[in-house]
Protein backbone atom coordinates (compact mmCIF):
# COMPACT_ATOMS: atom_id res chain seq x y z
CA UNK A 1 0.00 0.00 0.00
CA UNK A 2 0.81 3.62 -0.18
CA UNK A 3 3.03 3.50 3.20
CA UNK A 4 5.74 1.40 1.32
CA UNK A 5 6.04 3.73 -1.79
CA UNK A 6 9.64 5.17 -1.62
CA UNK A 7 9.55 8.15 -4.20
CA UNK A 8 7.20 8.85 -6.64
CA UNK A 9 3.82 9.76 -5.73
CA UNK A 10 2.46 7.08 -8.89
CA UNK A 11 3.50 4.35 -5.98
CA UNK A 12 1.33 5.98 -3.54
CA UNK A 13 -2.35 5.86 -2.64
CA UNK A 14 -3.69 9.01 -4.13
CA UNK A 15 -7.61 10.09 -3.23
CA UNK A 16 -9.17 12.37 -5.88
CA UNK A 17 -13.18 13.72 -7.14
CA UNK A 18 -14.21 11.09 -8.78
CA UNK A 19 -13.60 12.50 -13.41
CA UNK A 20 -15.66 11.80 -16.08
CA UNK A 21 -13.26 8.72 -17.46
CA UNK A 22 -13.59 7.42 -14.54
CA UNK A 23 -16.98 6.05 -15.14
CA UNK A 24 -16.24 2.59 -16.52
CA UNK A 25 -13.51 1.77 -14.23
CA UNK A 26 -16.00 3.06 -11.03
CA UNK A 27 -18.84 1.41 -12.39
CA UNK A 28 -17.43 -1.89 -12.89
CA UNK A 29 -16.15 -2.25 -9.15
CA UNK A 30 -19.60 -1.37 -8.05
CA UNK A 31 -21.04 -4.04 -10.42
CA UNK A 32 -18.44 -6.56 -9.29
CA UNK A 33 -18.89 -5.84 -5.59
CA UNK A 34 -22.88 -6.01 -5.85
CA UNK A 35 -22.61 -9.26 -7.79
CA UNK A 36 -20.41 -11.10 -5.35
CA UNK A 37 -21.77 -9.66 -2.10
CA UNK A 38 -25.21 -8.46 -2.78
CA UNK A 39 -27.20 -11.61 -3.88
CA UNK A 40 -30.62 -9.63 -3.17
CA UNK A 41 -30.16 -7.30 -6.14
CA UNK A 42 -31.97 -8.86 -8.90
CA UNK A 43 -30.26 -8.26 -12.30
CA UNK A 44 -28.03 -5.24 -11.19
CA UNK A 45 -26.24 -3.62 -14.18
CA UNK A 46 -23.49 -1.09 -14.33
CA UNK A 47 -25.19 1.53 -15.29
CA UNK A 48 -27.00 1.46 -11.64
CA UNK A 49 -23.86 3.02 -11.02
CA UNK A 50 -25.54 6.91 -12.52
CA UNK A 51 -28.27 6.73 -10.47
CA UNK A 52 -26.43 5.51 -6.92
CA UNK A 53 -24.11 8.55 -6.97
CA UNK A 54 -26.19 11.01 -8.06
CA UNK A 55 -26.10 14.50 -6.30
CA UNK A 56 -22.77 12.98 -4.65
CA UNK A 57 -19.37 13.61 -4.03
CA UNK A 58 -17.54 10.44 -5.31
CA UNK A 59 -13.97 10.02 -3.80
CA UNK A 60 -11.72 8.10 -6.03
CA UNK A 61 -8.38 6.02 -4.85
CA UNK A 62 -6.29 5.09 -6.82
CA UNK A 63 -2.76 3.28 -6.63
CA UNK A 64 0.29 3.28 -9.27
CA UNK A 65 -2.58 4.13 -11.74
CA UNK A 66 -5.01 2.21 -11.32
CA UNK A 67 -8.45 2.92 -9.37
CA UNK A 68 -8.40 0.39 -6.32
CA UNK A 69 -11.44 2.00 -4.40
CA UNK A 70 -14.35 4.81 -4.25
CA UNK A 71 -16.61 6.28 -2.02
CA UNK A 72 -19.86 7.92 -2.58
CA UNK A 73 -21.32 10.81 0.07
CA UNK A 74 -24.31 13.10 0.36
CA UNK A 75 -23.07 15.66 2.01
CA UNK A 76 -25.90 17.83 2.57
CA UNK A 77 -27.27 14.78 5.21
CA UNK A 78 -23.47 13.87 6.13
CA UNK A 79 -24.50 10.22 4.92
CA UNK A 80 -21.96 7.95 3.37
CA UNK A 81 -23.52 5.97 0.62
CA UNK A 82 -21.31 3.86 -0.85
CA UNK A 83 -17.47 2.48 -0.02
CA UNK A 84 -16.54 -0.20 -2.33
CA UNK A 85 -12.89 -1.55 -2.54
CA UNK A 86 -11.94 -3.64 -5.91
CA UNK A 87 -11.67 -7.55 -5.54
CA UNK A 88 -8.05 -8.16 -4.68
CA UNK A 89 -7.49 -4.87 -2.88
CA UNK A 90 -9.25 -5.45 0.06
CA UNK A 91 -7.62 -5.46 3.88
CA UNK A 92 -4.94 -3.26 2.56
CA UNK A 93 -6.46 -0.08 4.39
CA UNK A 94 -7.95 1.62 1.63
CA UNK A 95 -11.28 1.57 2.96
CA UNK A 96 -9.99 3.51 6.33
CA UNK A 97 -8.43 6.19 4.13
CA UNK A 98 -11.13 6.68 2.11
CA UNK A 99 -13.40 6.75 4.75
CA UNK A 100 -11.22 9.63 6.97
CA UNK A 101 -12.06 11.53 3.36
CA UNK A 102 -15.26 11.36 3.58
CA UNK A 103 -15.38 12.50 7.51
CA UNK A 104 -13.43 15.07 6.81
CA UNK A 105 -16.00 16.35 3.61
CA UNK A 106 -19.38 16.59 6.11
CA UNK A 107 -19.79 18.88 9.02
CA UNK A 108 -22.53 16.04 10.85
CA UNK A 109 -21.14 12.73 12.67
CA UNK A 110 -21.06 10.36 9.22
CA UNK A 111 -23.89 8.25 9.05
CA UNK A 112 -24.53 4.89 7.10
CA UNK A 113 -25.82 1.82 6.58
CA UNK A 114 -24.73 -1.91 6.45
CA UNK A 115 -27.10 -4.54 5.32
CA UNK A 116 -27.25 -7.44 8.84
CA UNK A 117 -25.64 -9.89 6.64
CA UNK A 118 -22.66 -8.07 6.03
CA UNK A 119 -20.63 -8.91 8.97
CA UNK A 120 -17.25 -7.76 7.43
CA UNK A 121 -18.29 -4.34 6.94
CA UNK A 122 -20.09 -4.14 10.58
CA UNK A 123 -17.08 -5.12 12.08
CA UNK A 124 -14.80 -2.59 9.67
CA UNK A 125 -16.80 0.57 10.74
CA UNK A 126 -16.92 -0.76 14.02
CA UNK A 127 -13.35 -0.50 14.13
CA UNK A 128 -13.22 3.02 13.07
CA UNK A 129 -15.17 4.53 15.71
CA UNK A 130 -18.56 3.88 14.57
CA UNK A 131 -21.89 3.01 16.78
CA UNK A 132 -25.27 1.39 16.08
CA UNK A 133 -27.91 3.55 16.14
CA UNK A 134 -30.89 2.16 14.64
CA UNK A 135 -31.79 -1.98 13.15
CA UNK A 136 -34.53 -1.96 10.81
CA UNK A 137 -35.51 -5.26 10.55
CA UNK A 138 -38.75 -4.55 8.31
CA UNK A 139 -36.04 -3.50 5.62
CA UNK A 140 -35.64 -5.93 2.54
CA UNK A 141 -32.89 -6.81 3.41
CA UNK A 142 -32.07 -6.25 6.94
CA UNK A 143 -29.84 -3.21 8.09
CA UNK A 144 -27.73 -1.90 10.61
CA UNK A 145 -27.63 2.52 10.76
CA UNK A 146 -24.21 3.11 11.97
CA UNK A 147 -22.68 6.80 13.57
CA UNK A 148 -19.51 8.31 13.47
CA UNK A 149 -18.65 8.16 17.85
CA UNK A 150 -15.49 9.48 17.75
CA UNK A 151 -15.99 12.73 19.08
CA UNK A 152 -19.21 12.18 20.74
Amino acid sequence: MASQSNSSQTNNLILRAMQVEDSDALSRIYLDTRLTNFPWVNSPKRADFDSAILGEKVTVAVFNGEIVGFSSVSEWDSFLHLLFIKEGWQRQGIGAVLLKKAREMVKEPLELKVVTANTSAQHFYEREGFKVIAHSILSNPMNVTYRDDRNS
